[in-house]
């Protein structure tokens, strides 16, 4: 139970951190996230703050990015409490000497179900940035993903 917990915390950590991250100049992203298919189509915060200038990023496009980081943010803040409650009270049904099955599978749901809300609320981020960039800067965006500029 203590690993899901790290787990959750290490997933969420980087979309916690967004704001301060996206405001330096990121390292190159981890070769794990560039063969996931999602990263190919949609654009982390990260990716766009450290590219703002290259792409023309308006002062409304900026703003209304960091809204939905915040928007995000408080959203997930919430859910991971949550997510802490239900696997500690998983961890408490499961250390039982006799364990009740049906019980633990539906706690297990629980956790699962606020691990797909939290992975949602991403994507749905991801999504809304997506759609507030113009069809040419998603082309520079690739065109800078595909082949960074040297620093």
């Amino acid at each position: 139970m203590l690993q899901i917990v790290r787990r959750v915390v290490v997933l969420a950590m980087p979309f916690l951190l967004a704001v301060p991250i996206a405001a330096q100049d990121a390292p190159p992203p981890d070769p794990v996230v560039q063969d996931d298919p999602l990263f190919a189509t949609l654009y982390p915060p990260e990716l766009i703050m450290q590219h703002r200038r290259a792409i023309s990023l308006d002062d409304e496009q900026r703003d209304a990015i960091s809204q939905l980081i915040q928007d995000l943010q408080g959203r997930v803040l919430r859910l991971q409490w949550e997510l802490l409650d239900e696997v500690q009270e998983l961890s408490r049904i499961t250390a039982l000497d006799r364990v009740d099955l049906d019980r633990a599978v539906d706690q297990m749901n629980r956790v699962l179900d606020l691990e797909r809300e939290i992975k949602q609320a991403h994507l749905e981020m991801l999504v809304r940035i997506k759609n507030l960039l113009t069809p040419g800067q998603q082309t520079r965006l690739d065109e800078l993903r595909r082949d960074p500029p040297l620093p």
